[in-house]
């Protein structure tokens, strides 16, 4: 055999050597983390023109665009919440230990420690979910929310930093009680998950993140349920755009985290509650309108005294909730399946908890905007305000580690109860001014 053949046999075959071994591997090793530092950035940031949407492109599927530009980095598979993982120096990376980490009030088994409501003990005996659901102007004026009227709790917290604002409000939606028929738009994971879903040990249903975030939910022991990696729980509505294509539902989540074997039975610490109101200021309406809050995102919660809840409004229109039922042929890129009647009802609170948080400037990237992740550092102590049955309460929360619930008191350092119900969280920088009437 000529020299020259021989030659281009070996490297044709060292080739094929290394291509099955590549095609062997089947546990993925995480992209590094980039290297950045965390900057503080002022809280009484102010408004500027709104950021112009850019839609993230589409990849090769019928999945939404992550919305990072970059390539997604890949994720470890979830660990069990119980597991301590190595301490970390990074400041935005919890270190997680045993759950609970406090022991767990007494409290009759079909109690709902999340709504002190009655609810079948059955249902309290699982892993609470945490629903990545967007809060774009676009969804809102379409009427595309779906399941925030069924969740136990909501966080709405403010996302990303353009220039010299936040971009957005998103929420944080909790459901353990309910199983909705529907529940979306599901959007991309931020850093401030890290504030919530460990004290409830919950599983985080997200659309992907950037890879500066997404490399720390692979360094923790949260159960992640990121849409890139868990397509099969989800369907898309190609009808939508891209702010609202992607949905799940209750009973899907489920059965996935079944199949995967990380539902578990999960001890809530939980909050106090009371059906005795207390002692307060009265206030009828609670609005968040002034800066650093964007204005296309501005909130009111109305109180209505007839059924004594608060009644939310968005940019002056009521916030409305849509259900209806969904199914799929569940497997990736699977389309949404509706059918059934719509049923629109306005989202409603039995509390309305305001909590006032450090706000800092990080340099991870999250989309082709060059917008900023925010890091809301919610241990410790700070202040809040509390409203239910139409009276406000000064007050404190406090809590020594992310995976705690947070323990609330009044001005004198009393513990303060939850009206029992649901309750929506207005997460806000320190010394925001809210509009009370």
């Amino acid at each position: 055999m000529p020299l020259f053949t021989r030659s281009v046999l070996i490297a044709v075959l060292v080739f094929a050597i290394t291509l099955s071994a590549g095609c062997e591997a089947v546990e993925p090793t995480p992209t590094p983390r980039p290297t950045w530092t965390p900057r503080a950035i002022p809280t009484d940031i102010m408004p500027a023109l709104a950021p112009t949407e850019t839609p993230p492109p589409v990849p090769p599927t019928t999945t939404p665009a992550p919305e990072p530009t970059t390539a997604p980095t890949v994720q470890a598979a979830p660990r069990a919440a119980v597991q301590a993982v190595p301490a970390s120096n990074d400041p935005l990376l919890p270190k997680f230990g045993p759950f609970p980490p406090l022991p767990i009030p007494a409290r009759p088994a079909n109690v709902n420690p999340l709504t002190g409501l009655a609810a079948d003990p059955a249902l309290l005996q699982r892993r609470p979910i945490v629903a990545r659901i967007g809060n774009d102007q676009k969804v809102r004026d379409s009427f595309w929310h779906t399941g925030l009227s069924m969740a136990d709790l909501v966080f709405e917290e403010l996302i990303d930093i353009v220039g010299s604002q936040y971009a957005n409000t998103r929420y944080s939606a909790v459901f353990l009680s309910n199983d909705p028929p529907i529940i979306g738009p599901i959007r991309s994971g931020r850093i401030v998950n890290f504030q919530i879903a460990p004290m409830l040990d919950g599983a985080l249903a997200h659309a992907g993140a950037s890879n500066g975030t997404r490399w720390l939910f692979s360094q923790s022991p949260m159960v992640n349920l990121d849409e890139y990696f868990n397509q099969p729980a989800y369907c898309y509505d190609k009808t939508h755009g891209y702010q609202g294509r992607l949905y799940t539902t209750g009973p899907r989540l489920r059965e996935w985290l079944q199949q995967k074997k990380w539902e578990a039975s999960i001890p809530l610490y939980g909050f106090a509650f009371s059906d005795r109101a207390p002692a307060g200021t009265p206030i009828t309406s609670i609005a968040l309108t002034k800066a650093p809050w964007p204005t296309w995102d501005a909130v009111q919660w109305k109180y209505d005294a007839a059924s004594g809840m608060y009644l939310r409004f968005t940019t002056g229109a009521a916030h409305m909730d849509t259900l209806y039922t969904i199914t799929a042929k569940w497997g990736n890129g699977a389309d949404c399946i509706s059918s059934g009647k719509e049923n629109r009802t306005q989202v409603r609170a039995a509390n309305v908890v305001v909590l006032y948080a450090k706000h800092e400037k990080t340099d991870i990237i999250e989309d082709s905007n060059n917008a900023v992740s925010v890091h809301i550092i919610l241990t410790g102590q700070g202040d809040a305000r509390f409203f239910r049955d139409g009276v406000a309460i000064q007050g404190k929360w406090q809590r020594q580690s992310e995976q705690e619930f947070f323990r609330f008191t009044d001005a004198s350092g009393k513990p303060l109860a939850l009206k029992p119900g649901n309750t929506w969280f207005e997460i806000v920088p320190l010394g925001y001014q809210l509009d009370l009437k």
